[in-house]
């Protein structure tokens, strides 16, 4: 009887809620962003938006006038809804670093300082006996602050494009610009992975360091900056030795050039096949991320990114082998918003599409090995034994 009473409270109470909104809405006033996410739907409302949705990609509605629903309160939450939605639409197969981190909302500030966290230990315990206290520990002075910034893009058109009914226009329009703060986005998070995660060779510091060099060769046994199947278990064991289980690769679409030529030439199969020699390697590769994931001795998720680091000047590529679950945070202040506002002087209609965000990443980027400035030259495989005979 009690869970009823609480139904019946918590509905009586929505009720009430919605009945304000609508009437602010009837008033002409504008809602806050709560209030608009908290806004439900009406049959009516739902109608209408999907007359919008459709006239925006370029269907004809009969008896629906663009003119006439600008000016309806009902405007003032369903056009934002559309712009976002189509925005987001567009944007989600260009996601995949910022996928990684786990999203926190940041209620007051502009900054957050976030924690290294350690684990906490469970215990065998005896009939009867105290249960011991435990807790994680907090070290606030090895993360750096996360500052929140803002990215935001603005599209515009005019009176007379809005009134010869060019609604597919406009909403490819709104399409790249869901697309450009997607891009934003993932090179914000590729550059965080740069800056912040675990590198475990960097080509451009042999020369100071040699072991920081990877230990691919060319076809006269000279190291040539390629990658070899022991770099790639080096990697691996990294992140394993950061005590992070590794669950995906992260690389850029061009750089599957490199695991074809590298399992053609047996430096990468060979070890591993022992079918496939150096005079007779493996001929057999298709194109796509499924070929390069066939070529690893591993278990893994391979993510082919177009936003990864790659040098196509020099032939260089970086790459990530990273712990899915343990990044970052992603610190949202405001998620994907608009504010439209007109230039009546010129007769132009503008959209301004506003995110704020900022990446952090966990435990100093343990959970983030990457190997830097790799050739994608071809590799071959080190001989198995060599002999030097003296004249």
């Amino acid at each position: 009887m009690a869970l009823v009473n609480i139904l019946d409270q918590m509905e009586s109470a929505n009720a009430a809620i919605q009945k304000e909104l609508q009437d602010k809405l009837a008033a002409g006033k504008s809602l806050t962003d709560a209030e608009l996410d908290s806004y439900q739907l009406t049959e009516d409302d739902q109608k209408v938006f999907k007359a919008f949705g459709d006239v925006l990609d370029g269907k004809n509605v009969p008896g629906f006038d663009f003119k006439d629903f600008l000016a309806s309160p009902s405007a003032k939450v369903l056009i934002p809804r559309v712009i976002i939605g189509t925005m987001r639409q567009a944007a989600d197969p260009i996601y995949l670093a910022s996928k990684f981190y786990k999203k926190i909302r940041l209620k007051n500030g502009q900054a957050v300082m976030f924690p290294s966290i350690g684990v906490m230990r469970a215990h065998d315990v005896a009939e009867g006996q105290e249960i011991p206290e435990e807790t994680v520990d907090w070290q606030l002075h090895k993360n750096s602050l996360i500052h929140v910034g803002k990215s935001g893009v603005r599209i515009q058109y005019s009176d007379e494009l809005q009134s010869d009914l060019e609604f597919d226009l406009i909403s490819v329009l709104l399409a790249e610009a869901g697309r450009a703060m997607a891009r934003l986005k993932e090179q914000k998070a590729f550059d965080e992975w740069l800056r912040h995660g675990w590198t475990v060779f960097d080509n451009s510091l042999r020369a100071r360091i040699p072991e920081a060099g990877t230990t691919g060769l060319d076809f006269e046994g000279n190291l040539n900056d390629t990658m070899s199947i022991d770099d790639l278990l080096d990697i691996i064991i990294a992140v394993y030795n950061n005590e992070y289980t590794p669950t995906d690769l992260i690389m850029h679409p061009l750089v599957w050039a490199v695991f074809a030529r590298n399992g053609l030439t047996g430096s990468l199969t060979a070890p591993f096949d022992r079918e496939t020699k150096r005079e007779m390697p493996n001929a057999q590769f298709k194109l796509g991320p499924e070929s390069i994931q066939g070529r690893l001795p591993f278990a893994f998720n391979v993510n082919l990114s177009p936003f990864a680091p790659i040098d196509r000047a020099g032939k260089k590529f970086d790459m990530f082998c990273v712990d899915a679950n343990n990044v970052g945070v992603q610190i949202v202040k405001d998620e994907l918003k608009t504010e439209e506002f007109r230039d009546p002087s010129r007769d132009l209609n503008n959209v301004k599409v506003i995110e704020r965000y900022g990446f952090g990443t966990y435990n100093e980027g343990r959970a983030i090995c990457s190997a830097k400035n790799i050739s994608m030259a071809k590799s071959y495989a080190t001989p198995e034994r060599v002999i030097t005979l003296n004249k």
